[in-house]
């Protein structure tokens, strides 16, 4: 019977371990971002404060953004045959760009 209760203390630590530790994280990572934001941004561009939570998914968002391999500068430069504007799909389909875009994102 003592068995299971250890299991359970066990089980729970490493959960409250686990979400701490990731709490720590997002509060290191974010902390600098929403302090130079809220002394730089509001006095320079009189875009409003921020709270920390915004901060982190802004950091998050940047994040995300920087890591793309989508080579955009090659799907636009590629025309299109027979038209005149540059397509965003290059000489591409829809569907082969789905299918380029998903290899490009498999882990």
């Amino acid at each position: 019977m003592d068995n299971w209760l250890v299991k359970i203390f066990a089980y729970t630590t490493a959960l409250v371990f686990v979400f701490g530790t990731v709490i720590l994280f997002c509060a290191l990572v974010s902390l600098p971002f929403w302090l130079m934001w809220n002394w730089l941004i509001p006095s320079i561009f009189g875009l409003p404060e921020i709270t920390w939570l915004q901060a982190f998914g802004l950091w998050t968002f940047l994040v995300l953004i920087r890591s793309s391999k989508i080579d955009y500068k090659s799907l636009v430069s590629k025309k299109e045959t027979g038209s005149s504007e540059p397509s965003p799909f290059g000489d591409n389909t829809w569907n082969q760009w789905v299918e380029q875009v998903r290899k490009k994102y498999q882990a």
